[in-house]
């Protein structure tokens, strides 16, 4: 068991500064005006000390609160809107319709621009992020002109769905789906920011598009919160010295298994490890599972439902 005994609300991101996924979690903290700590981790595998704490998640960001550890940012946005509950990120009226647009920005939308950016700054990263990315799809490592080839595919992808976005802002509002910010902004929005996050700059394939460059003006200029930096370290010693917050009460759906029994969980659409531990917390968005580590002590690591697949063991 973790020894500290105390609530811990001290909010922990690890994350990368290229990371687009953080920069969806770091404008929902800039949002809400948080005070968070960074731990700068890598963006390629080996991850020891974030595999450690995660039981082998691999993925950004991770949010960490004490003994708990937030995975993806589904679930991460939800905990935080749960937390620090103004402003909110969604509308009563609108989240159906922003849940639809955040999945498929995520897919439809991000990765071709992901395919994009990657493929135009082929030479210009170390070769291991795309052997490593090709490794989490389960693909053997491309070869440079295989990934500048997928760039060349991306950008008729792109070009039919930029101007989807264009339309959506189009409607009257200075944001997608309202006159404030929220999430659907930010699900958007990253994958956009991605074409500049690396060293090639690749905007230039939004000069076309007037009203999505003046609204992601207004979305960088809510800006990150306040952040400092914490080593990966201290983190873990917050973790060790950290006991897991009481589960919720569980709502279960009929496939889930009884709580306290082992299970696995991973990604659906990766070929990344599975999250072994003993199931701890569910409902009808969540999954969380206990972890006894050796190192650590109890560790509660939460995922979302939609998009990953629990198992019995």
């Amino acid at each position: 068991m973790g020894n500290g005994g105390q609530a811990v609300t001290e909010l922990i991101l690890h994350n990368y500064d290229f990371s687009s996924f953080s920069e969806k979690i770091r404008l929902v903290l800039g949002l809400k005006g948080l005070t968070w700590r960074s731990v700068a981790i890598p963006s390629v595998m080996p991850k020891p000390d974030l595999t450690a704490l995660t039981g082998g998640y691999r993925h950004t960001p991770v949010l960490q609160i004490g003994a708990d550890v937030y995975c993806d940012t589904r679930l991460i946005a939800r905990e935080l809107d749960r937390r620090f509950q103004s402003p909110p990120l969604f509308q009563d009226r609108s989240t159906g319709v922003a849940l639809a647009i955040e999945a498929w920005a995520e897919r439809d939308l991000f990765w071709p621009i992901a395919r994009y950016a990657s493929g135009m700054n082929a030479d210009d990263v170390a070769p291991e992020l795309h052997a490593d990315r090709a490794a989490m799809r389960g693909k053997h490592a491309p070869s440079i002109a295989r990934v500048r080839s997928a760039a060349e595919r991306s950008l008729a992808l792109m070009d039919v769905q930029f101007p989807r976005v264009e339309n959506m802002l189009g409607a009257g509002h200075p944001y997608l789906l309202a006159d404030q910010p929220q999430l659907v902004d930010f699900a958007v929005y990253h994958g956009f920011w991605f074409l500049s996050a690396m060293p090639v700059d690749c905007s230039a394939a939004l000069d076309t598009f007037p009203r999505i460059r003046r609204w992601m003006q207004r979305i960088r200029s809510i800006g990150h919160g306040k952040s400092e930096y914490m080593s990966s370290q201290q983190a873990l010693q917050i973790a060790a010295r950290s006991t897991p917050a009481p589960a919720r009460q569980s709502v279960a759906s009929s496939f889930d298994p009884p709580l306290g029994f082992d299970v696995a969980i991973r990604p659906e659409d990766y070929a990344t490890a599975e999250i072994v531990g003993k199931l701890y917390c569910t409902d009808r968005d969540e999954v969380a599972l206990l972890r006894a580590d050796p190192s650590l002590g109890d560790v509660v690591v939460h995922f979302p439902r939609v998009g990953y697949v629990m198992r019995s063991i």
